[in-house]
């Protein structure tokens, strides 16, 4: 049977991180916003400003102050040589772009698409023909700080028992700042898990629908939500600064 490799948009986002910021930012694995006191002053030690650490100390900057730093506030902190300043800036100018990628690509919520089986879902999806070959692959779902993304892999021949001619990949990245309606349309049952839906639409009318058990929908849809409004009032903020 063909295999697809799968897209990992997330995967490819990290390795790209790492590779601009240098190993100095990426040591712990960890997002930078939820660094310590300590990790903050772990990444001064490695980056040559050891003499700097009790300044960093003193104003207990973690990692979620640490992007907000500029050339005042470490003035303020005590750090009077301008020489210093400017290279430490040059190093949380790049811990900015970091913490900007990391928050967009930080993943909140995954699914995968909800193919209710007959007979109440006792049976599996496709039945008789149960195997991937036949039924394909499920979407998936995935929810960042800023995206939507709907990730389908669809059989190459979409005739029965057709998968050993290999699978396409399709992806839908939907700008959560983006999003003007979300609806669902859920129901129940006396046995088995009935299929829900979530649609969403974006401001240029295009309508996106995730199927889901109906006991997810609701709780997705106020993620969704959520999310959008936390996006727009950030990028206001960004503005701002």
């Amino acid at each position: 049977m063909a295999k697809v490799a799968v897209l990992d948009e997330n995967a490819a986002t990290d390795h790209m991180m790492a590779q601009s910021a240098g190993a100095n930012l990426h040591a712990n694995g960890r997002l930078i916003t939820q660094w310590s006191v300590d990790e903050v002053c772990d990444w001064l030690s490695r980056g040559g400003y050891s003499d700097l650490i009790p300044f960093f100390r003193k104003h207990s900057v973690s990692g979620a102050v640490l992007p907000k730093l500029n050339d005042a506030l470490l003035k303020e902190m005590g750090i009077d040589v301008i020489g210093r300043r400017v290279l430490l800036l040059s190093e949380v100018i790049k811990i900015q772009a970091i913490a900007r990628t990391e928050w967009r690509t930080q993943v909140l919520w995954s699914s995968e698409q909800y193919r209710e089986g007959p007979c109440n879902n006792m049976l599996p999806y496709g039945f008789p023909c149960a195997v991937e070959s036949c039924t394909g692959r499920p979407n998936m779902y995935t929810l960042t700080n800023s995206k939507l993304n709907i990730l389908r892999t669809e059989k190459n021949c979409n005739t029965p028992c057709t998968g050993c001619f290999g699978f396409s990949i399709d992806s839908d990245n939907i700008d959560v700042s983006d999003i003007v309606d979300v609806d669902v349309k859920a129901s129940t049952a006396a046995y088995g898990e009935p299929t829900g839906f979530v649609s969403v639409v974006d401001k240029r009318g295009a309508t996106y629908r995730l199927m889901l058990r109906s006991a997810e929908c609701q709780k997705t849809c106020a993620l969704i939500t959520n999310i959008k409004e936390e996006a727009v009032l950030h990028q206001a903020a960004m503005r701002r600064e």
